[in-house]
């Protein structure tokens, strides 16, 4: 049987979800490059050898114990700064930002738990996007940032975040999905007259009227002609 093959291209999008009664979803579309590189416990070889014969093996597989993703977001968004240093932003008035405290030196961190998606489209021959895959890491928790500074340039932060799932959880999920995500926190804020293959994801602690019961805070649904169906 031949294997489907889909050509993907570019982060469309990085959406990072926090693991709250009451979620919370950072969006941006201005990371330039992503990784995930898997971390896992080595297994082991060894063999029962007597002079120029192998009489046995005892061999234990590699286990995959999660992923740390880094990326580097084009622009300084100091929620998510917050979010994956694990210190504190504060908002002196109406005008926005002004200021941000990193994590007390030489104290434990406790950084709020999250997970990560990264979002890539499927390209077609004239450059169309025919959908989007994304690339869903859970349990998810951050690392100290590390910023560079150079003249001329603009200031792009690096980010690491650690993904550790629970015992039977999956480490990494990949779905295909017709059309980026829209985030939906109340009922307003779900599509007018949705079309079949519109897809959301729900930032809310309860159901939200409009999605079925078994859609969960921080997982998808897509519209399948009728209602929404969590996928």
């Amino acid at each position: 049987m031949a294997s489907q093959q889909m050509a993907i291209a570019n982060i469309e999008r990085i959406d990072i979800i926090t693991e709250e009664p009451l979620p919370r979803v950072f969006s941006f579309d201005t990371a330039s490059d992503a990784s995930a590189e898997a971390q896992i416990s080595a297994g082991a070889e060894k063999e029962l050898r007597i002079k120029n014969q192998i009489l046995a093996q005892n061999i234990t597989e590699d286990i995959v114990k999660g992923f740390n993703i880094s990326f580097t977001d084009s622009t300084f968004s100091p929620d998510v700064f917050a979010l994956v240093d694990g210190g504190e932003s504060s908002v002196y008035d109406e005008d926005g930002y002004a200021k941000y405290s990193a994590p007390t030196a030489g104290e434990v961190v406790s950084r709020t738990k999250c997970r990560l998606a990264v979002y890539s489209s499927e390209k077609d021959y004239d450059g169309n996007s025919l959908s989007y895959t994304v690339f869903v890491f859970p349990h998810a928790f951050g690392t100290p940032a590390s910023v560079t500074f150079k003249d001329d340039e603009f200031f792009a932060p690096s980010y690491t975040v650690k993904s550790r799932p629970s015992k039977g959880d999956s480490p990494m999920t990949v779905l295909s999905l017709p059309s980026l995500p829209v985030i939906v926190g109340s009922p307003d804020d779900l599509p007018d007259l949705p079309v079949s293959g519109k897809t959301v994801i729900l930032a809310a602690s309860d159901g939200i009227a409009g999605l079925s019961e078994d859609i969960s805070a921080g997982t998808y649904a897509i519209f399948r002609g009728s209602d929404f169906v969590a996928i």
